[in-house]
């Protein structure tokens, strides 16, 4: 039982890894959001996925609650649950096991405040109640033959210049809050179009039109839109790309796991504890006396000084560092 947003998902990639490898012939299903577990479903970690927002799953949360027959018949022969469900009072857990379910793990979806730890590291912990080594801290994206097949036919059709290099940008987030400047980044844009000479591939999800609209109007078309892709089919994309620059954001976490280099930009966030792992990442973050800050204050932020105190030039150093290494 996994809830969250597509960043949630992947760094719980680590633990599923093991807990897939460990139990090699069993069914193992993913509850939470299925826009977000796509990604997951047939492609090595689960083998079906089920919704989380569902009417009989509210019931877990009440106190001795009555389960329904639905749900109830849904959990017959299920032999362990891994929940990464909030619930410090334990009433889901004690819910479940009401239910007939045999075994249950519960682990915080995230860190004590305070606790200086990795969300991977901490959610890799889980493990240790059932026994489970594990050996990768690093998330991996499997994909399947239809989207490295989409991946292929995406860049033949929608690429202007064949054989000039790609580069992703995804210039949003699920909070704008967490948003580089789009004028920083319609810099960016430009210059990698009219310096380096790649083709920049902007993706776009379903909370970017503002951010999208606004950096068309500085720089026109000067870029591919990637837009409102399934993830599996931006996966393939992505992967296709030899570098990636973007956010705190879900998508930024995609791009480190299917393995390519990947710059994320970080202002009100840790980068500490949510900073994307990859192989080959570098994270650019100039601290501000208020940062990083909770979400509350996050929201009701103004200045966005943490953000604006990284600069395009610094990206663009980064961007250098990379071709100067890679070419």
């Amino acid at each position: 039982m996994r809830p969250g947003a597509l960043g949630d998902v992947i760094v719980t990639l680590p633990t599923l890894e093991a807990i897939r490898n460990h139990f090699r012939d069993a069914h193992i299903e993913v509850m939470g959001y299925s826009s977000f577990l796509e990604i997951l479903k047939g492609r090595f970690y689960a083998d079906t996925i089920s919704r989380f927002d569902q009417a009989d799953i509210s019931h877990l949360f009440v106190e001795n609650s009555r389960i329904p027959a639905s749900l109830t018949n849904k959990l017959k022969g299920v032999d362990l649950i891994v929940s990464f469900v909030a619930d410090k009072e334990k009433v889901v857990v004690e819910n479940l096991r009401a239910a007939g379910v045999w075994y249950v793990i519960h682990h915080e979806p995230f860190p004590s405040a305070g606790a200086n730890i990795h969300i991977i590291d901490h959610l890799l912990k889980c493990l240790d109640l059932l026994g489970i080594s594990h050996s990768n801290k690093i998330p991996k994206i499997f994909l399947k033959d239809e989207d490295v097949l989409y991946g292929e036919n995406f860049i033949k059709n929608s690429i202007v210049f064949p054989g000039k290099k790609l580069v992703a940008v995804h210039p949003g987030s699920g909070s704008r809050q967490k948003c580089w400047p789009t004028s920083r980044y319609a810099e960016l844009i430009m210059w990698l179009y009219e310096e380096i000479g790649v083709q920049v591939i902007l993706v776009s999800g379903p909370a970017d039109l503002e951010v999208i609209e606004d950096i068309r109007g500085k720089i026109k078309d000067n870029f591919i839109l990637a837009d409102q892709l399934s993830l599996p089919c931006l996966a393939a994309i992505l992967k296709r790309c030899e570098l990636f620059v973007g956010n705190d954001s879900g998508i930024t976490h995609l791009a480190a796991a299917v393995g390519i280099p990947t710059i994320a930009i970080f202002g009100s966030t840790d980068p500490q504890i949510w900073g994307p792992r990859g192989k080959r990442g570098r994270i650019l973050y100039q601290k501000s006396p208020c940062s990083p800050c909770p979400s509350d204050i996050r929201k009701n932020c103004i200045s966005k000084t943490c953000l604006e105190n990284v600069t395009a030039e610094a990206v663009i150093e980064e961007i250098r560092d990379f071709y100067q290494y890679n070419l």
